[in-house]
């Protein structure tokens, strides 16, 4: 009885035409529109997310006041340019003037934060990584050591993604230069004309690559950021500068990043180190309800549940003309810390993994997610997958938020939840009753 009054209590004319293609043949819309679903949300941890080989790698590390500390590094491949290098050089007549590591800032945008000085380490990674395996955000490469191969007291680097650095004459794109250890240098020298430099698998047995990381001491609210590098750009690598001392030339050696290698974000978080102790309390209490924590590359998701729509085909209300997810953004956030552009719904399936909606896949794919700037909120159309849900076609009523291009930004957002006193997520229902 409770229900009936609440629904035809908030009765008003839909749009006209909404949902005809869900309906059956013969049915009119005579609709009923409410808008008190019960909602229950919460935050989670997210699992971690494939990063490799993408589109984008991610360096740096910053303070969150929100979502506490974020760190991200760089594991990548370096190979060969060409095949049996130094071959018919006497290894004992070069010398190494200077060995530059290259990454290319994604022009598209520089990264996520504010371009505070950062410290920089790169160390030798210990392991080969195969080519055919996907690495996610969790995965920790093992090292050979922990001698820093940036050269010594250059690891403090000042983010200048729109300045065009001139090299010999040339001018380049925005990009940061890491200066390495020469004695790496000279041992790469030392491997001209053997058997180290003579391919690429020989290679990458001999040197299986870098890890890059941040490495700042202490972290200060609103400052660093984490950098966005196109790893994919020919002016991403690694050159070796060097002189032969017999012929009196100047030389150089590129040592190449690109699809034939592995590259991939490594992600850390710390949501205890914020200012704000939200996002801890949300996690180690789901029933809160107030407010929903979602951030990118493997940090928090939302998670939804409708639990009593089986009320609605008990009392007569099966056929769903339209279905829209109100997601709002709660209150304001710090310009340097952008929401993302659009947001993501899955359903579970059987198994308890992410599933697309069927809105999702339809024809039009007009399932929404967009970020509204304006209205600062985001809206779903989730009609097909609801009245799948009604017709028992899906095992449970759960919902999963989660950012788009989640391996290749950083961005975040706390999203008002179903219990939040002012900009409560809900859920607008239109059903047919004719």
């Amino acid at each position: 009885m409770l229900l009936f009054a609440l629904v035809f209590a908030g009765c008003t004319k839909p749009e006209d035409g909404i949902g005809l293609d869900l309906l059956p043949d013969g049915v009119s819309l005579g609709a009923a529109e409410l808008d008190t679903t019960t909602i229950v949300a919460w935050s989670v941890p997210s699992p971690p997310v494939r990063t490799s080989n993408l589109s984008r790698t991610l360096l740096g590390s910053y303070l969150d006041d929100k979502f506490g500390r974020v760190s991200a590094s760089i594991v990548t491949q370096l190979r060969l340019s060409t095949n049996n290098v130094g071959v018919g050089v006497d290894p004992a007549d070069l010398v190494c003037d200077s060995l530059v590591l290259s990454m290319v800032y994604d022009p598209s945008a520089y990264g996520y934060g504010n371009l505070d000085p950062q410290v920089i380490k790169a160390f030798e990674l210990a392991e080969y990584f195969p080519n055919d395996t996907t690495y996610t955000s969790d995965r920790l490469p093992q090292v050979a050591n922990l001698t820093d191969l940036v050269e010594a007291g250059r690891g403090l680097f000042t983010p200048q993604p729109f300045a065009t650095p001139v090299i010999d004459g040339v001018t380049l794109k925005p990009q940061l230069r890491i200066p390495l250890d020469r004695a790496l240098g000279e041992r790469f020298l030392s491997k001209f004309g053997s058997v180290e430099l003579q391919d690429n698998t020989n290679f990458l047995q001999y040197f299986k690559g870098l890890w890059l990381l941040p490495a700042n001491a202490q972290l200060t609210p609103y400052q660093n950021a984490v950098l966005y590098f196109t790893l994919l750009d020919a002016q991403s690598k690694m050159t070796l500068y060097y002189r032969d001392t017999v012929e009196q030339d100047t030389l150089s050696f590129d040592f190449l990043i690109n699809d034939n290698g592995v590259r991939f974000t490594h992600m850390e978080f710390a949501p205890d180190e914020a200012v704000d102790p939200g996002l801890p309390q949300a996690l180690a209490d789901t029933t809160q309800g107030e407010r929903v924590y979602v951030q990118s590359v493997g940090g928090a998701r939302g998670r939804l549940r409708l639990p009593f729509l089986a009320a609605y085909t008990k009392a007569e209300l099966r056929n769903v003309a339209k279905a829209e997810l109100v997601v709002p953004v709660e209150g304001s956030f710090y310009p340097a810390y952008l929401p993302p552009s659009q947001l993501f719904l899955f359903r579970r399936d059987a198994n308890g993994n992410d599933a697309l909606l069927p809105d999702q896949l339809s024809a039009s794919g007009n399932i929404g997610g967009t970020y509204d700037s304006d209205k600062r909120e985001y809206r779903f159309i989730i009609t097909r997958w609801l009245q799948g849900v009604l017709n028992g076609d899906y095992p449970d009523a759960d919902l999963i938020i989660v950012p788009g291009s989640n391996g290749v930004t950083m961005n975040r957002v706390i999203l008002g939840g179903p219990g939040h006193p002012e900009r409560p997520m809900k859920l607008l229902l239109t059903f047919t009753t004719t």
